[in-house]
């Protein structure tokens, strides 16, 4: 199931709300059992959880490069630019998606700023090929930066030794982000 960022915001706070309402009713109620409220508590935890840890990100990037970003739940299928069609599963919240519909490769590039300066680096690169799609480790899960955008040489750093950020961008636009 595809949520946009807007509908999954408010199933998380909706859960969030039911969760904080079930355990005040529960606690308010004064059951005969303080076991019964620990345990329906627990249940609740749990329930909130899966719904904010099960589902991953997927950015779904057409034959004209205009991307939209989603959160997964379970599984979908995306029919592909070229015809094929891929089935692309949610596995885990620290984890993307990357379908490229288009018939260009891509490629996502870490960009780890430390003290206001910009050192990219090689190790956090996937390459994405076309019609194809790709799961990725993000732990910031969130690409930053999409193409043509304007990557900034400094960002502030707070609090923080290195600050992550993630550029998707076609393939012959690497090392052009000044």
């Amino acid at each position: 199931m595809l949520l946009s960022p807007t509908t999954f915001d408010i199933i998380r706070f909706g859960t969030g709300i039911i969760l904080f309402a079930g355990c005040f009713y529960l606690i308010k109620q004064r059951l005969e059992s303080k076991k019964k409220t620990v345990i329906s508590i627990i249940a609740g935890i749990i329930g909130f959880s899966a719904v904010q840890f099960t589902c991953s990100k997927i950015y779904i990037i057409d034959e004209d490069l205009v991307y939209e970003q989603f959160y997964l739940i379970g599984s979908t299928k995306q029919q592909l630019g070229n015809g094929k069609t891929i089935s692309v599963s949610s596995s885990r919240w620290d984890r993307a998606n990357i379908v490229n519909k288009s018939e260009f490769k891509l490629i996502l590039e870490e960009i780890i700023y430390t003290d206001n300066v910009n050192n990219v680096s090689a190790n956090g690169d996937y390459e994405i090929a076309p019609y194809s799609s790709l799961e990725v480790f993000l732990p910031t899960n969130e690409i930053t930066y999409f193409f043509e955008d304007n990557i900034p040489d400094a960002v502030e750093v707070r609090g923080e030794s290195s600050k992550e950020q993630y550029w998707l961008h076609l393939e012959s636009e690497a090392g052009n982000n000044e």
